[in-house]
């Protein structure tokens, strides 16, 4: 069965990835859910924490858009044939709706700040202004963020239900295919 298990795991890279990325989006979404409730004074403690989020933020966009690229031209492995026809199509949509929240939400809040009266700071380092200040549009995709934010919490909880699922009710092995760990048991 292991034999069997090995070829149906996804690459190397793609595992690195998903691991990667799924621990940074954690991170992030408790920063950002952390950061928002820091009291404005004193000033610049709550400014650092929200260039921070940014930092990680411009790094998660590249991390997925690598990510994006690999699973683009690489195909993942087809899932069993045991698991059944709407559980196949949830899976799909939500592994879609996901891919697509991890574009949208840092897209969002990097419009957000683009568009704020402060100037984005990558890990302490000014970047160049792409945009003059616009209250109406920072609002309108700070509020874009944030909901997308929500939503994407509830897909990763769902998501990540799944995975349980699979691991202790199905036991059918396919939380292991994304298991960085390559001789861990059914």
């Amino acid at each position: 069965m292991v034999d069997q298990l090995n070829n149906q795991r996804y690459t190397t890279v793609a595992i690195l990835l998903h691991w990667l990325i799924g621990l940074c989006i954690i991170g992030e979404l408790a920063l950002g859910l952390w950061m928002v409730e820091l009291p404005k004074d004193p000033p610049g403690i709550r400014s650092s924490y929200f260039n921070l989020h940014k930092s990680i933020g411009i790094v998660l966009i590249a991390l997925i858009a690598i990510r994006i690229f690999w699973r683009a031209t690489h195909r993942p492995p087809e899932l069993p044939a045991n698991i059944v026809a709407w559980q196949v199509k949830l899976s799909k949509a939500v592994h879609h709706l996901l891919y697509l929240l991890m574009v949208l939400v840092p897209v969002t809040g990097i419009l957000g700040s683009i568009y704020s009266k402060y100037p984005i700071k990558f890990f302490g380092e000014v970047l160049p202004r792409l945009a003059e200040p616009d209250p109406v549009l920072k609002e309108l995709f700070s509020d874009a963020h944030i909901f997308l934010t929500k939503v994407m919490i509830a897909v990763i909880v769902l998501h990540i239900a799944a995975a349980l699922k699979h691991r202790f009710i199905d036991k059918d092995g396919i939380l292991q295919r994304m298991s960085p760990c390559s001789k861990c048991s059914k």
